[in-house]
């Protein structure tokens, strides 16, 4: 993790924390539930939101966002692609279904297995312990038991912000999501653990964008769910039946 060079009080952690997590919700909860916006301007929407919040939290700290890039790049490198592995038998074991070939795929591949990938990366696994790391007190750092503490905290934090922004898309919320979101809160949460561990930004992104991946080569699709999407921007008897859908992985 970066050193704190100057702590923020629990209040401004706190504060700080909450418009993450309120951010977090919205984007999914708004852009796609209420209105309906499909996947493609949806990530666009999204990269632009992080983007914008990970500037934000660098004003904040006076962490530097080279730092955050190029620090302990090798062990994030590893931990990014041992995160990926521990997930990939979960993926799986999804029935793989018919997906986009050449260019089309190369497309997919780049805007939702790369941009959608670093995006929630950083939103979900990064952003939130960041947040809370911000708040160790001086000598805190030096003291093995009380970075186990903070740490603990920070992954906690990571799975609140994981919960609430998934819980944005309507097929989290229903009965049937649970799994899903289940799924959702281990494989970004080891994301999170591996940025904790490494101190590395590149061990959630390459983990991420390696999950998003493999789930677009197996034909799973990704959330948000188009015919979910669509059921709530057109009237209800032009929305697909359910034998036209197909459940995301929660990621």
């Amino acid at each position: 993790m970066p050193e704190v060079a100057a702590p923020s009080t629990w209040q401004e952690v706190a504060v700080a924390f909450a418009v993450l997590a309120v951010a977090a919700f919205l984007v999914t909860w708004l852009i796609t539930d209420v209105l309906g916006i499909r996947r493609t301007a949806y990530i666009a929407i999204l990269a632009l939101m992080v983007a914008g919040l990970s500037a934000a939290y660098l004003a904040w700290s006076d962490v530097s966002g080279s730092e955050l890039i190029t620090s302990n790049a090798l062990w994030g490198a590893v931990g990014g692609i041992i995160a990926a592995a521990v997930v990939f038998p979960l993926v799986r074991r999804l029935p793989a279904q018919p997906h986009a070939t050449g260019s089309r795929l190369g497309v997919q591949l780049l805007w939702e297995g790369g941009i959608y990938g670093i995006a929630e990366a950083l939103l979900l696994a990064t952003l939130p312990v960041l947040v809370i790391w911000q708040g160790v007190p001086d000598g805190a750092g030096e003291a093995s038991l009380a970075r186990v503490g903070w740490g603990a905290l920070a992954i906690f934090g990571s799975l609140v912000v994981i919960l609430v922004h998934h819980l944005g898309y309507a097929e989290f919320r229903m009965s049937s999501g649970r799994t899903k979101l289940m799924g959702a809160l281990l494989s970004c949460g080891i994301q999170a653990l591996a940025f904790l561990l490494t101190g590395s930004i590149l061990a959630p992104v390459i983990a991420h964008i390696l999950l998003h991946t493999q789930m677009i080569v197996r034909g799973t699709e990704l959330p948000p769910a188009q015919a979910t999407t669509r059921s709530a921007a057109v009237p209800a008897e032009q929305a697909p039946t359910s034998a036209d859908r197909r459940e995301p992985l929660g990621v």
